[in-house]
């Protein structure tokens, strides 16, 4: 039996195809909607799949009646394997899968007899890993700019738009992942309702991320920061004690363990005479309790670090001694805005043995991309503590929010 397969838009179209390549005597087996193109199977075009099938046997004419001839019959192998038969009488038709005979048995036995090995077990792990590997190629090649066109216009503006922003492209592929799975096919052609969607879905994965609040814990007794070098680490710090004595009404302490940079030790005294809180001075991490007992009056000691290289191992070995024995210990990260994000990145990679869980972004006043601020909240999942954004203390600071990096990244209007 010939069987062939047709794509096509209506049933008028399907029957003049099967009587011109088949012939009048072609039977239709199965008919079924379908979607053809579009993008990983949305947006496609809905078509009807039609099977049709002829027996070759029922066209040819009946041969001529001869004198049959004596032929010699094929050799016949020296050894067969027998294959049990099961017998199916014409009652087990009709019935239900339960009933019928089990095949898988028969094929198992046969198996067996002949020694087939089993199938090697499958590691589910490692196959979900490769699956999710595929995809994001697979996506990956689909936001590539000679693919987009498979995409709505919408996906395309977002994602030029986010590019431009320097989020990363797999927190890309991932976000429309979850923007596809809440629209219809109906609703992710319609401006509004994705860059919508788009909005929500980031700022949700982003408050996910987060496993701690970001502002600064109002019942910690020692707050740190570390960052590299000329991040304003100790104008940061101004900004927060200021706060918490002006506003909060903390006995707030201060202590710099920043004795490399010129004027670094004068520039927090300024700061502590201005808001007078007494100011201590470390110069090595066994100094530190000493330091502390001293400052037993304040119920808030704030400690700047040395903002030296961070890729000096000895450095960062340096800020873990300042940081390992002292609890309640809070720890912020602070980087600049204005650096590139593989530096940021770097910078947060060399801190990783230290316990930092916050972060705090400095100089947005001096930027236009904010994408490094989705792309270290999303990979590190530390969270957003604040904004600073000039020079001003205590004024020039805001808390941090999703909602805030989102509308940065994306622009405030629908479709900028």
């Amino acid at each position: 039996m010939r069987v062939k397969k047709y794509i096509v838009d209506s049933m008028s179209d399907a029957l003049e195809q099967i009587r011109s390549e088949l012939g009048k005597d072609a039977i239709i087996l199965n008919t079924k909607p379908v979607k053809t193109g579009g993008f990983l199977g949305m947006f496609g075009k809905k078509q009807i799949e039609v099977i049709a099938a002829i027996d070759p046997n029922a066209e040819k004419p009946r041969p001529r009646r001869t004198e049959p001839t004596k032929t010699t019959p094929p050799p016949v192998p020296a050894v067969a394997t027998p294959i049990e038969v099961v017998p199916v009488s014409k009652a087990s038709f009709g019935k239900k899968d339960s009933e019928t005979v089990d095949f898988s048995a028969v094929l198992y036995q046969k198996a067996v007899q002949e020694n087939i090995p089993p199938a090697p077990e499958v590691n589910v792990q490692v196959l979900t890993k490769e699956i999710g590997d595929m995809r994001n190629m697979l996506w990956k090649l689909m936001l590539t700019d000679e693919k987009a066109a498979a995409m709505p216009s919408v996906f395309m503006t977002i994602r030029q738009r986010l590019q431009r922003q320097e989020v990363e492209d797999d927190i890309i592929v991932s976000l429309f992942e979850r923007v596809m799975k809440q629209l219809s096919s109906e609703e992710l052609s319609q401006e509004t309702k994705v860059w919508a969607e788009v909005r929500k879905q980031l700022t949700a994965w982003m408050d996910e991320s987060q496993l701690v609040p970001g502002p600064l814990n109002q019942d910690a007794a020692f707050v740190s920061f570390v960052g590299p070098t000329g991040v304003g680490k100790t104008t940061t710090l101004a900004k927060l004690a200021a706060a918490s004595v002006l506003h909060h009404k903390r006995k707030v302490g201060m202590i710099t363990s920043d004795t490399y940079r010129i004027a670094a030790v004068e520039q927090l005294k300024t700061y502590a005479n201005i808001l007078n809180v007494p100011l201590k001075v470390v110069y090595a991490a066994e100094e530190l309790p000493q330091t502390i007992e001293r400052l037993t009056g304040c119920d808030l000691i704030f400690m700047d670090t040395a903002g030296r290289n961070y890729r000096n191992k000895e450095y960062v070995e340096e800020v873990n001694r300042l940081l390992v024995s002292h609890q309640p210990i809070e720890t912020f990260l602070v980087v600049s805005l204005t650096a590139k994000y593989e530096d940021i990145k770097a910078v947060a990679e060399s801190f990783r043995h230290v316990p930092i869980q916050k972060v705090i972004f400095t100089k947005v006043d001096e930027t236009r991309s904010y994408g490094a601020i989705v792309n270290l909240v999303l990979e590190r999942g530390l969270s957003l503590s604040y904004f600073a954004n000039g020079q001003n203390v205590p004024d020039d600071i805001e808390q941090a929010t999703s909602e805030r990096v989102v509308s940065l990244v994306l622009g405030d209007r629908e479709h900028e």
